[in-house]
């Protein structure tokens, strides 16, 4: 079977990142955090965000393409924080002046790490990249110390290294996953 995979020139571009996310994208995510729309709304907000992502890189002629990472929605781990099991949320260090990354959630471990049975969904956002695209495509997934540099390890864990390791068994799930949905190319940061 010829795939998009097998016809890509010999240096093939491709992305890395996040794709820039419209207005309309922030105005729908602050009316979902006020309670003003609901998931309905929010997926196919994500749907319109990932079709223009898609469109964004096919005009501008990239080889290798993702789904532009614009269903999650602050951040790159965020999201996912959200839905992880067995992490409580510790005190903001600093909330004023520029952005800086003693800004941002930390948490501790209050358990086993744990993830839904559909784990963060990479493979059935992958599955939408892929059906509405020809192009040949690139999974992204954040890697181990990604996911555990802003988890305190608590009583749950003996140190940080404890906490990636579960999050290496997270993500090894996820990427199974993913190549189950079809993704010849992850990137893991």
């Amino acid at each position: 079977m010829i795939t998009p995979m097998t016809r890509l020139p010999l240096l093939p571009t491709s992305v890395i990142g996040s794709h820039g996310k419209p207005s309309w994208w922030f105005t729908a995510v602050k009316a979902w955090e006020a309670g003003e729309l609901g998931t309905a709304d929010m997926d196919e907000m994500f749907d319109d965000a990932v079709h223009t992502a898609i469109r964004d890189m096919e005009t501008a002629g990239v080889d290798i393409i993702t789904d532009g990472e614009v269903r999650r929605t602050d951040g790159y781990v965020d999201t996912y924080y959200r839905i992880i099991k067995n992490i409580a949320p510790l005190p903001v260090r600093r909330k004023a002046g520029p952005w800086g990354y003693d800004q941002q959630q930390r948490y501790e471990a209050v358990g086993r790490i744990e993830v839904p049975g559909t784990g963060f969904g990479l493979a059935k956002d992958f599955q939408f990249l892929r059906a509405n695209t020809t192009r040949a495509l690139k999974a992204t997934c954040a890697g181990p110390l990604t996911f555990g540099s802003r988890i305190h390890p608590g009583t749950a864990y003996k140190g940080v290294v404890d906490v990636a390791e579960r999050f290496a068994e997270v993500i090894n799930a996820e990427l199974k996953a993913l190549v189950s949905a079809g993704a010849e190319l992850i990137q893991l940061d």
